[in-house]
């Protein structure tokens, strides 16, 4: 399953923002994004049986459950927002955007929600995991190396490691348990990150250096040039009901 071209417009969004408007932005699709991956946990921890699937599903469930608590008191402390009323506060191309991805999200899940516990539901849930967390790692390059706050810098820069190391561990896991060929290829994805203001170093002081890996733990992730919608359209044919 391809990753979601609306994450890929949701990053070139994030690249054309600065100060709050760009935490304000982020933080309101990060947190419904979180949550949805600690659903997708839940049910992998109802119905799947391999043992380190369940051991990831844990430990998504505390790291985005930790996340999610620490953007949302943030939220609340920087600018006085629930994140339910930071949605009035984005632009109405970041509004459009994230509603789309929450569509995207919900046929997902719904998707996910059909299948039956035992080893298929473990293939399904790792196909499904891997493209939510690439699109976690394209709204988190422009916070982790622009956003005002050091702390939400830091935090950005670890959740997007660790969403890293997680595709890496999925992958090398569904390459020796996929029930055919097809559901390792079309996990097979080359991510083209949109460049913006992460990649100049405007806006914060002290840009985080982690560098950002593709989801197969290879070379770095090439950039397009420009803040233009070329590595959204382009896979927009390839994303099922896009």
């Amino acid at each position: 399953m391809p990753t979601s071209p609306v994450a890929y417009e949701i990053g070139e969004t994030l690249a054309k923002l600065k100060g709050k408007q760009l935490e304000i932005t982020f933080l309101a699709e990060i947190i419904p994004h979180h949550k949805a991956a600690i659903e997708m946990a839940e049910l992998a921890l109802e119905r799947g049986v391999d043992p380190d699937i369940r051991t990831h599903a844990e430990n998504i469930m505390a790291n985005q459950k930790h996340q999610v608590e620490q953007f949302t008191r943030w939220l609340h402390q920087w600018y006085g927002l629930a994140p339910e009323k930071a949605m009035e506060h984005v632009s109405a191309e970041a509004r459009k955007e994230m509603a789309e991805m929450e569509k995207d999200t919900e046929r997902m899940m719904a998707e996910l929600r059909a299948v039956p516990k035992g080893k298929e539901f473990d293939v399904e849930f790792v196909r499904m995991i891997i493209p939510h967390h690439n699109s976690g790692v394209i709204e988190f390059l422009e916070p982790q190396a622009r956003a005002v706050h050091a702390e939400l810098r830091t935090a950005a820069a670890s959740g997007a490691m660790t969403q890293e190391s997680e595709i890496v561990d999925f992958r090398t896991w569904l390459s020796g348990h996929a029930m055919d060929t097809l559901h390792t290829e079309d996990t097979e994805e080359h991510m083209v990150m949109p460049k913006g203001g992460a990649d100049t170093g405007d806006g914060a002081s002290q840009a985080s250096s982690t560098p950002l890996i593709t989801a197969g733990g290879g070379a770095p992730m090439s950039l397009v040039k420009g803040n233009g919608g070329c590595a959204g359209s382009a896979r927009r044919a390839a994303w099922p009901g896009g």
